[in-house]
This record gives C-alpha cells, structure tokens and sequence, in this order.
C-alpha cells in the first residue's frame, strides 16, 4: 500500500465539507451524456462503452475512484454483462450516502483516495473520470501507486491539458498537466487513447 503524509492526509480532510456542499453533482445519467454532448462528444454513451472493449474480465469487478453518486458506475457495469461487481470510492460523503440509495446492489465507500481499502489486484478496472485533475502534484506519486496496485487495468478521462497547471475555477482548484505523457508514465502499457470533446480517454495495463 502506498504512503501518505499527514499533510495530505490533513488537506483533503480539510476540503471535504467543500465537496459535499458545493460540487455540482449529476442527479441523472442523461444529465452527464448532455455534458459530454455539450463538450463535443458525438455519441458520449457508446465513446464510454467502447474504452473497455479491450478488457477481459476475470475477477468481474470494477472500482471508480471519484464515483459521485454512482452513476457512470452503474452504467459501465451494466455495460459490460449482469455479473459484474460495482465499488465506489469519493471524498463527498453525501454523495456516497446517495450512491447508496440508489444501487444497493453496489458497494460504495467514502475516503480521500490516498489510500484505496481493497486487496492487490482486486480489480479487473479501475475507472477515474475528471478525478486526477483534483489530486495536487505532490500526491499523484501515492495516487497511481494505488490505482495501480488494486487493479489490472485504469481507465482515465481529463482534458487533455498539455502543461502543468492550476486552474481556478469557480472556487475549485485544478492540477492541470500534460496528462497524456503522465498517463504513459505511471502506467504500464497503453492499450487504447482516444481523444474527444477535448478530453483525452486512455486504458492503461497497470503495473504488476
């Protein structure tokens, strides 16, 4: 399992309550496919669908590391075929409370991320979506050591930002980089990259 410093640990407690009572949170699935249409994705369903045509599941479980209220979840789950297991991890503690609620058939926990609460290689995926950019420069070591350790494959979506960045928006702190080249080098081997809506949507082969 990877360290984390106290510091850390003491940062992401301290923007928790934040998180929980400012974050924009999607109520709906078709609320996310309008963002992504209105971002410039064609078929956002289908673009999604697609990233983890390359998998073969064998432990039947997949984690999304920022899960929100479970939503993109329950979809790639129900994507994938009836058998496979959902977990969610986020800081927003309300939302996983929703999550809940919603998919009792899923599991969901709450935490900061530094440290992911399951076994080596639970996974057969790990999925992070618009996550990474709120992790700080210091703690992306501690992060993809994790995301790494827990699963066989990372599915990742952010703007594919090409230099190392903040970027304040609307009170929100993002760590912007080059996340393409980051990606590459945190991972073991690209499997599929796919760039739309101005994002960029990479499958990596995790580390052993």
């Amino acid at each position: 399992m990877a360290s984390s410093s106290s510091s850390s640990t003491d940062y992401y407690d301290s923007i928790k309550s934040k998180w929980s009572s400012e974050y924009p949170s999607s109520n709906e699935i078709d609320e996310i496919w309008d963002f992504y249409k209105e971002a410039g994705y064609d078929d956002p369903k289908a673009t999604l669908r697609s990233m983890l045509d390359p998998v073969t599941f064998t432990k039947n479980r997949i984690l999304d590391y920022g899960c929100d209220k479970g939503l993109i979840l329950d979809f790639f789950c129900g994507s994938v075929h009836d058998a496979i297991e959902g977990y969610g991890l986020d800081i927003n503690e309300d939302a996983i409370k929703d999550a809940q609620k919603r998919f009792p058939s899923r599991v969901f926990k709450g935490g900061d991320g530094l440290t992911i609460p399951y076994p080596d290689k639970h996974f057969d995926v790990v999925i992070c979506i618009a996550t990474i950019k709120h992790v700080r420069y210091e703690d992306r070591a501690a992060v993809y050591a994790e995301l790494n350790r827990v699963a066989d494959y990372a599915l990742l979506i952010e703007a594919d930002e090409k230099e190392q960045k903040t970027q304040e928006t609307m009170g929100w702190t993002f760590y912007n980089s080059n996340f393409s080249q980051e990606f590459e080098d945190n991972f073991a081997t690209e499997v599929k990259v796919v760039r739309e809506g101005g994002d960029i949507l990479g499958l990596y082969e995790c580390k052993k």
